[in-house]
């Protein structure tokens, strides 16, 4: 188990912010450089999976939110097909 941290509004708050904060879980850190920004709002998932916490993340792509994370962290990152994959995320009980 992981934590991940996820910029708020998909990455598109401001310019004039670091990608990868998130007011709750603060600001996400690459795994190999804790000076580097991880990237993208899929940072948190990114970073995650470069650390070896989990094999594969889901993310999604707004505007570089994959891509970018996953070429900062030195992953594999693939965009999934629009409907292929649930929008409504984790629904208890099913």
């Amino acid at each position: 188990m992981g934590k991940a941290t996820l910029s708020e509004w998909a990455d598109m708050r401001s310019n004039n912010y670091s990608e990868g904060y998130s007011g709750r879980g603060g600001q996400c850190r690459s795994a190999y450089n804790l000076t580097v920004n991880p990237g993208g709002s899929s940072s948190g998932s990114a970073v995650g999976v470069a650390a070896n916490l989990a094999a594969f993340a889901l993310g999604t792509e707004t505007d570089g939110s994959i891509i970018n994370p996953a070429e900062r962290n030195a992953i594999v990152g693939i965009k999934p097909t629009v409907g292929r994959t649930s929008r409504a995320g984790v629904i208890p009980g099913m």
